[in-house]
């Protein structure tokens, strides 16, 4: 009969002698792998078959980092988004503000170059609204009697005459149109050296006064200033003559033009300081009138 240690008091091989049992065994595949590449199969084998488990193990890590990944794109871009719209809008307010400048200073250009330079005494004023009355054709310059203007003295737009002072204050100015009825100006022909009267008719237009019948006008005719008035310099754009006709009979021609100076666009003014002639070419009217600002561009 047989007598030994009971099984759960049994001891196997030490867990001392099992690690240096594998210790060397991991040593000595490793020196035969080292000389011979004898296990290659063998790891490519384990490699193959853990290759699909490391995967799914690193599977969530990089779907969680693709997300993370992907907002913060999608937020960098958006910020980016956003910074290049407020830049665009600056950009664009900047080109219209150049724009602007550039149609003011084209403006202001075209003013000195109508102005002549006879006229050494002027102001420059800017065009700040339109007086709302039917009845007659004004408008409103920033500048009055502070910088010597007077009432009667001649105006100048950018393309030529525009009108006269009619009322003045200590630092605004009334301007009565060429085409107001109260206007007369005295013009020449530019193509034949004939003198003629221009009058205002109340509306857009104006209208040649004592053109006889014998008289070579036609359309297209552009009127300056004669100089005879001694209130407008010489030989400034007034109108062009846009239609003619006569009636057998009549002692004169029928004859309308246009003013050159575009008041709906027009920016700025020049006032020719000289000594004022109010009888010259215009009557005074004293109504009362309601100022409407022109609305800006």
């Amino acid at each position: 009969m047989a007598y030994g240690a009971p099984p759960l008091f049994r001891q196997g091989v030490s867990a001392r002698a099992r690690f240096l049992f594998f210790l060397m065994l991991s040593l000595a595949a490793i020196l035969v792998d080292g000389r011979l590449r004898s296990l290659d199969g063998l790891r490519s084998t384990v490699v193959s078959f853990t290759s699909p488990i490391v995967e799914a193990i690193h599977l969530p890590g990089r779907i969680l980092g693709e997300g993370q990944g992907y907002f913060m794109s999608k937020r960098r871009l958006n910020e980016e988004v956003q910074r290049l719209s407020e830049e665009n809008q600056l950009l664009q307010l900047s080109a219209a503000r150049y724009e602007e400048v550039q149609q003011e200073n084209e403006s202001l250009r075209r003013l000195i170059n109508t102005v002549p330079r006879a006229a050494d005494k002027v102001a420059t004023a800017e065009v700040i609204g339109r007086i709302a009355d039917p009845f007659s054709r004004r408008i409103q310059i920033n500048i009055g009697s502070r910088e010597g203007v007077e009432v009667g003295m001649p105006v100048i737009g950018p393309f030529g005459v525009l009108g006269q002072i009619s009322r003045v204050v200590n630092r605004l100015s009334e301007v009565t149109l060429l085409t107001d009825h109260t206007i007369r100006l005295s013009v020449i022909n530019r193509r034949t050296g004939a003198f003629f009267i221009l009058s205002g008719t109340g509306d857009d237009a104006l209208s040649v006064l004592f053109a006889l019948p014998s008289a070579d006008i036609r359309p297209g005719d552009e009127l300056i200033t004669s100089g005879l008035d001694n209130l407008f310099p010489k030989a400034i754009l007034a109108a062009r003559v846009t239609a003619t006709s006569y009636q057998p009979g009549e002692p004169y021609q029928r004859v309308e033009a246009a003013a050159v100076a575009d008041v709906e666009d027009i920016q700025f003014a020049t006032v020719v300081l000289a000594n004022p002639n109010p009888a010259a070419g215009l009557e005074e009217v004293a109504a009362p009138s309601r100022f409407e600002r022109r609305s800006r561009r």
